[in-house]
């Protein structure tokens, strides 16, 4: 008598149930990117760079995100706790890669002794910096030609997707596919990265996003001194600043350092092992990456999540009692469950 009565009712639940439907999936909560999150925040002293990490802006900074925000082979591992970390294992790992891939995109690595590396962001009105202590037990400088890349390197990738603008997709906790997301997102416009060689034998350099691009010409003159590194006991360090100007063409506009700007963002290690000049090729050499485990130089889908704070690196940080951590990363510990 329903249907007879109201001879439109069919339609209207059909529509109505697909419109529910749609709701419940669009309301249903997904990770940003592939799930990891770092906080740059402001350093009212310009970090000179030159290798060293011997401010105490850098040590104030350490001490928060380190060993959450460490890049290491097994996040999971107890004594990292990286309850953060997203990636399956396998989920998108080369060929002759550690057992499960997780963040080892290609080569094989043994452990912390082999590759450990602590890294932090700080940032002012004019620079992005990056700081890194590399744990490498077989560090090789780039003697080739810098006007262009020509053969591998013991180097350090930053990928950014500026307007945090690639597709999200969701996934239970722990089982982010980048196979999957890879193949349904793409480089655009307004992402890009930069390839820098810390170590080099005529000091540094970096390349912009074509492997075979000439010698960036902000970030790869040694005179405007915007990358630096040097080896140490276990490995080495590196800084690097990246004013905010270079954004620019990837943006499409000013790239202005905002509290809750996000930017999609990624690093990749590349590690070159063996008797000099060295090899990247797998199993000896390999890379291992922070966010994610693969694609990243193809896909932003899979880069994790970069967040500018206005509060001031060693002023007061909020602390979640109940675990020690600071509060974004007891955010983070808590929404991964």
């Amino acid at each position: 008598m329903f249907f007879l009565n109201k001879p439109f009712s069919l339609k209207a639940n059909l529509f109505t149930i697909a419109c529910c439907v749609l709701f419940t999936l669009s309301t249903v909560s997904v990770m940003a990117h592939s799930g990891g999150e770092v906080t740059s925040k402001k350093t009212e002293t310009p970090i000179t760079i030159d290798g060293m990490l011997d401010e105490a802006e850098w040590d104030a900074i350490f001490q928060e995100a380190s060993p959450l925000q460490d890049i290491v082979v097994d996040p999971r591992d107890p004594k990292h706790n990286q309850d953060w970390y997203q990636i399956i294992p396998g989920g998108g790992a080369g060929a002759d890669t550690n057992d499960g891939g997780l963040r080892v995109s290609r080569g094989k690595f043994d452990g912390d002794d082999d590759f450990l590396a602590r890294w932090a962001t700080l940032w002012d009105d004019d620079y992005l910096y990056f700081a890194f202590d590399v744990t490498d037990d077989s560090t090789h400088e780039y003697a080739n030609d810098l006007a262009t890349r020509d053969g591998d390197i013991d180097g350090i990738w930053l990928l950014f997707d500026t307007k945090h603008d690639a597709p999200v997709f969701e996934f239970p906790h722990h089982e982010f596919e980048t196979r999957h997301v890879a193949n349904n997102s793409t480089y655009e416009a307004d992402d890009h990265y930069w390839i820098f060689a810390p170590l080099t034998a005529a000091g540094v350099g970096a390349w912009s996003q074509s492997l075979s691009a000439g010698l960036d010409p902000e970030l790869g003159d040694p005179a405007n001194g915007h990358v630096a590194g040097q080896k140490t006991g276990s490995g080495y360090s590196a800084e690097m600043r990246l004013p905010w100007s270079i954004f620019e063409p990837f943006f499409g506009a000013a790239l202005a350092p905002t509290d809750g700007l996000v930017i999609g963002f990624d690093i990749t290690i590349t590690d070159i092992d063996g008797d000099a000049p060295g090899t990247y090729a797998a199993p000896l050499g390999g890379a291992v990456a922070w966010s994610s485990d693969f694609e990243n130089d193809n896909s932003p889908g899979v880069l994790g999540d970069l967040m500018i704070s206005t509060e001031v690196v060693g002023s007061a940080t909020s602390v979640d009692p109940r675990d020690k951590l600071p509060s974004t990363w007891g955010k983070i510990k808590r929404g991964y469950k």
